[in-house]
């Protein structure tokens, strides 16, 4: 089983934001506006499914990494003290490669904060204050990508958008920086 779904997971990892994009402007869109009956289904929760959905990927790719690295000799060893496979699993596995799941978790939503087009294409590209997950969005990258062409460069919007990319890096550092502790302590 894992010969036939690693590769095609590896292969959703690969596909290209603009794609997921469609993907949920044809699909996931109208499936929110006819559930939640909304006047438009570009909303938050499009964004957050269709993030959600991209990230999965990379979370389940490294997961499984993490997963395989668990040494042979202690699964064995384990098995060899009468442990059931289940219980070999849930005590031995998952807890040695407990920081590397908790890495591929963080890495899932490094990639889901800095997206940029699959977000811009289903939230709704809306700048106001949303009261809830069911109204448009503008997500802190669309609203560079969609206003940097308009601002004179080295006036007060191109410094605001600026500052807005210094805001995402600082998020992405950080994350970055959970992700290089959590794997710290795996070692």
């Amino acid at each position: 089983m894992r010969r036939i779904l690693k590769p095609i997971i590896e292969l959703l990892a690969g596909i290209p934001s603009v794609v997921y994009g469609f993907f949920g402007l044809v699909v996931i869109v109208p499936l929110v506006q006819s559930t939640f009956n909304l006047p438009v289904g570009e909303t938050a929760l499009a964004g957050s499914i269709v993030l959600a959905i991209m990230a999965l990927p990379t979370i389940i790719t490294v997961s499984e990494d993490a997963l395989r690295t668990t040494p042979r000799a202690m699964k064995e060893a384990s098995l060899a003290l009468g442990a059931s496979q289940w219980q070999t699993i849930r005590k031995v596995i998952v807890p040695y490669a407990a920081s590397g799941i908790t890495a591929a978790a963080i890495l899932g939503i490094g990639r889901a904060i800095g997206e940029t087009m699959a977000a811009l294409m289903v939230t709704g590209n809306s700048a106001i204050m949303p009261h809830s997950l069911l109204q448009p969005v503008r997500t802190i990258p669309a609203t560079i990508a969609a206003e940097l062409g308009e601002a004179p460069f080295g006036g007060l919007h191109f410094k605001a958008l600026f500052a807005l990319g210094c805001i995402l890096f600082i998020i992405t550092l950080i994350i970055n920086f959970l992700v290089e502790r959590v794997s710290a302590k795996r070692g």
